[in-house]
């Protein structure tokens, strides 16, 4: 190639560049600038039920006792973050079990957790994942 033709050649490039630039910043000068996206918290509303008060063994947290405070869920990982909420009360508390839940429940709450959310039985309760 000669080199006048590449010189030639590179500064159509050159002024194909330059336009396509101004072009772009034209089409943006009208533009608002867009706010950030907000993040938002969203509340879910479940029915659960109380685990039996057995002690049991689970893949997640090993042995269920008195005093465990978690959920078992059907489709949540172990240790999952979870906020609670039942009449006013917070409990922040993790899947500690996974399993079947029974009865149109979304899932089930140990005694230890029911207790402190002050639950006696089937309740429905709002939940959002914690962080």
């Amino acid at each position: 190639m000669k080199p006048a033709l590449a010189r030639r050649q590179a500064a159509l490039a050159g002024v194909a560049l330059v336009g396509a630039l101004g072009a772009i910043a034209l089409t943006r000068m009208g533009d608002d600038p867009q706010p950030p996206p907000q993040a938002t918290v969203e509340w879910r509303e479940a029915r659960v039920g109380i685990l039996a008060a057995a002690e049991e063994t689970t893949a997640c947290a090993g042995a269920l006792t008195e005093s465990t405070a978690g959920v078992v869920h059907p489709v949540l990982p172990c240790g999952a973050e979870l906020l609670l909420e039942h009449e006013g009360r917070r409990a922040r508390t993790e899947v500690v079990a996974t399993g079947a839940v029974e009865g149109g429940r979304t899932f089930h709450l140990t005694p230890a957790l029911a207790q402190r959310l002050g639950i006696a039985g089937e309740a429905v309760v709002r939940w959002r994942f914690a962080g």
